[in-house]
């Protein structure tokens, strides 16, 4: 199979012929949900959503290039692997952005700024430099990959395990500042958030699972690298569209079913997306009780 080879080892770009029918779903797939959030976005404005949508068509182009390798077996070529392993390695970051931008509207919206463990202007700012952090690290690992000597692609997979780190780290952190509102909200709702209209908890909900499963696909991706290029996970082909393929598009799916518009027209008044685009929702902002702005 086409990869690097020298007298003391061999990098592999596949251990397997790349599936032509699975990635080809995946690309279908990824585009028809990304096509749908670009509706979204530009009848809503929710400029949160936007990183959500970037990874999306990412995700529709790095199967793509699994296509594109595939059609090269066993002789794959660099071009292809690259544009297929890089788009899908960073994808991920950006669905996490968007979730971060998220949960501070959330506190605003609700007027829980006393009981977030961290303001939300700064929730926003800390999260969204990590995910950039991480998101800088992982592209700077997979750059270093086209130069094409073993030593080059063992340093990028390392540097690109110290991205993943710092995403699952970012995530996790995530996750634990969420539940420690959502518990003191619980505990001590604020006036706002019983608001029979404002629906906080079903948004929050959707950040959870979005987080959660960000979160696993991340670790898998982190065991997978850890394990080398000839690890058993980079040896089966099944376990990527499992652990990664899967978790990622149901991120794209849950977002076009509860849009982060809601939370945006909550804060602000305007537009958001009901019924995955089929309904959309004007608020004026003279009908909210004016909470403060992000």
């Amino acid at each position: 199979m086409g990869g690097i080879q020298t007298s003391t080892g061999v990098f592999e770009y596949y251990r397997y012929p790349p599936s032509i029918p699975a990635a080809s779903i995946f690309v279908a797939l990824f585009f028809l949900t990304a096509a749908l959030h670009t509706y979204q976005f530009t009848r809503t404005r929710a400029w949160t959503v936007l990183p959500l949508v970037l990874g999306g068509y990412g995700e529709s182009i790095g199967y793509i290039g699994r296509i594109l390798s595939s059609k090269e077996s066993p002789n794959f070529a660099m071009g292809p692997f690259l544009l297929a392993n890089l788009l899908t390695i960073l994808a991920p970051a950006l669905f996490a952005a968007s979730i971060y931008m998220s949960l501070g509207r959330i506190i605003l919206a609700t007027k829980g700024q006393a009981l977030s463990l961290i303001r939300p202007s700064h929730l926003t700012t800390l999260f969204v430099s990590c995910d950039i952090v991480g998101l800088a690290i992982q592209g700077a690992g997979s750059s270093v990959m086209p130069a094409g000597t073993l030593a080059d692609f063992y340093i990028g997979e390392k540097i690109v395990i110290a991205g993943l780190a710092v995403l699952v780290t970012s995530i996790g952190l995530f996750i634990l500042v969420a539940l420690i509102f959502d518990f003191r909200m619980r505990k001590e709702p604020t006036e706002c958030s019983i608001s029979s209209g404002l629906n906080w908890k079903m948004d929050l909900g959707a950040l959870y699972l979005g987080s959660a499963l960000i979160f696993v696909r991340s670790i898998f991706r982190l065991v997978e690298y850890s394990q080398g290029n000839s690890g058993w996970l980079l040896t089966h082909e099944w376990t990527l569209y499992v652990f990664d393929s899967v978790p990622m598009l149901t991120v794209m799916v849950l977002f076009n079913l509860v849009h982060p518009s809601h939370v945006q027209a909550l804060l602000q008044g305007g537009k958001y997306s009901e019924k995955a685009g089929l309904r959309i929702v004007d608020i004026q902002k003279e009908e909210l009780d004016g909470p403060e702005k992000a």
